[in-house]
């Protein structure tokens, strides 16, 4: 009988990857991965199938409600964004640029001209305006997290081409936070998107759509930018990264994202099929942040014993089978400004001595985890175990999906085991900020932040994060322990697959079978 994810990593955070290997079988040639590359050229026509994790009926064809893998890699083709991430930095996209006020209190965006929508019609700056409205509506369960920065309900349509923004906070560098944050454009007087109402600007336009099972998507002739290869992209939606291989090795699929470190562990010895990594400017940190509001964690010398005394290679080989590297307790490896100075070396003593000073080896101390990303669960309990080593009392606190991040829980768990992608700091910092319990308490810290996000000059901007990471890495709360590769299966002549953001979620636009 097959093991689930679930099972693997379970058994893997409890016994070791050696047991869980050995409960697998050898069936494959464990190689390693192949660095995914754009060495083929996709040929035009056919149809390209992919398979992501869906979300069931949860699924939405509204690029601001669904949030499954399957909405994030469908939103991509069926939707632009004002700017795209390339490189760790905006690059232009439905915007060909912007002009930002000497005090970063406004930025005024020039438009792509000559893009039409799906449905013909052509897009201009009223489209803008009404989607930065539709994002921020306080009524949506999650309004977009630029309404922390910009000042949504009061954009103004100079002309067909071009919009000013106002900004609530000075904002030096407003195209990468546009690019990172969810900013995909719908058109103007849009109220409700179904598979009869879609509209987009994007590559592909959907020609089906059944939530939790398929999308089927035709090239969009009349895109504005590199046409899309394949004739047709079919996305399948499955209930797990299990599934996704499945689909891939039965040959209902040509290629799945993300899939679970045993498989790439145990290999493929599946005629054409090759296992891939996006390689090291595309991990994934995983870490354990401590609520510096509450003890132990409030204490300085407390949140540096315990990054003293965790086991990051022993981390990274049991959770991760080896593919990643350890963490150096800074978010964003792989973007600009990232410090990727050596992680500290462990010091057991020096951790046990820094716990007896502060007296907290009687505090009960709470790690919330779920499931949210392979490994977290099976992270948390070695945690545990480590922390045990240094004189703390740490349970895990092992919950649902659906409950994970419910307010009240975070604000009263001691620590968070949480991921993020290679994000620009301002996200990676920002998204921090935004909930009480996982931002650092520190007047320096914040000082450090805001000028950095608030700052025109680059040179500024690159000093400003510097002394924010030195600070976190001198008495931060961000634990980041591992660099996690992320792992994709594909058939061998699947070309055009390109990362624009997170690994997790590819972009298939210029995606096809060479």
């Amino acid at each position: 009988m097959p093991f689930s994810r679930r099972d693997l990593l379970r058994l893997a955070g409890a016994t070791g990857a050696a047991a869980l290997l050995a409960a697998c079988g050898t069936g494959g040639t464990g190689a390693a991965p192949a660095q995914m590359t754009n060495a083929l050229t996709p040929r035009r026509g056919g149809t390209f199938r992919a398979a992501f994790t869906g979300g069931a009926a949860a699924e939405s064809l509204d690029p601001y409600a669904g949030g499954s893998a399957v909405d994030f890699v469908r939103n991509d083709v069926i939707y632009d964004s004002l700017f795209v991430l390339e490189n760790g930095g905006a690059a232009p996209s439905l915007a060909t640029g912007l002009d930002t006020a000497a005090d970063g209190r406004s930025f005024v965006l020039h438009l792509r001209e000559n893009v039409r929508w799906h449905d013909g019609s052509a897009f201009t700056a009223r489209d803008v305006a009404y989607s930065f409205g539709y994002m921020g509506d306080p009524a949506r369960a999650y309004p977009s997290e630029l309404t922390g920065y910009l000042d949504l309900a009061h954009v103004e349509v100079v002309d067909d081409a071009t919009v000013r923004v106002p900004t609530l906070t000075p904002v030096g560098d407003p195209a990468v936070l546009l690019a990172a944050f969810p900013a995909k454009m719908v058109k103007d007087g849009t109220t409700s998107i179904t598979a009869e109402t879609v509209n987009g600007t994007g590559p592909y336009r959907v020609t089906a759509f059944e939530a939790g099972r398929e999308t089927r998507l035709a090239r969009f002739d009349g895109y504005w930018g590199e046409a899309a290869p394949a004739d047709e992209l079919v996305l399948l939606s499955l209930t797990d990264a299990q599934a996704q291989v499945n689909a891939v090795t039965t040959g209902q699929a040509d290629y799945t994202g993300d899939i679970p470190f045993t498989t790439a562990k145990i290999g493929t010895t599946a005629p054409g099929l090759e296992i891939r990594t996006a390689g090291p400017a595309t991990r994934t940190g995983f870490a354990f942040v401590l609520n510096a509001t509450k003890p132990p964690f409030d204490d300085s010398r407390v949140r540096r014993a315990v990054r003293l005394g965790v086991d990051r290679q022993a981390l990274v080989d049991t959770v991760f089978l080896g593919f990643g590297v350890p963490g150096n307790d800074l978010f964003g490896a792989g973007s600009r400004y990232h410090d990727d100075r050596a992680p500290l070396a462990r010091d057991i003593e020096e951790a046990r001595r820094l716990v007896a000073e502060a007296g907290a080896g009687g505090v009960k101390i709470f790690a919330r985890t779920a499931e949210y990303q392979t490994g977290y669960n099976a992270a948390t309990q070695l945690f545990a175990e480590q922390m045990k080593e240094i004189g703390l009392d740490v349970e895990a606190q092992v919950v649902g999906l659906s409950e994970f991040f419910e307010p009240s829980a975070l604000a009263e768990a001691h620590s968070v085991t949480f991921g993020m992608g290679t994000y620009p700091l301002p996200v990676a910092y920002g998204r921090l900020s935004g909930i009480p319990s996982l931002v650092l308490p520190d007047e320096d810290f914040a000082t450090a932040l805001a000028e950095a996000i608030a700052t025109t000059s680059e040179d500024t901007r690159a000093q400003a994060w510097q002394r924010l990471q030195d600070l976190m890495f001198d008495k931060g709360n961000t634990v980041v322990w591992g660099d996690a590769d992320i792992l994709s299966m594909a058939k061998a002549n699947v070309a055009g697959v390109e990362v624009h953001d997170q690994a997790q979620y590819p972009y298939l636009g210029k995606a096809g079978l060479a």
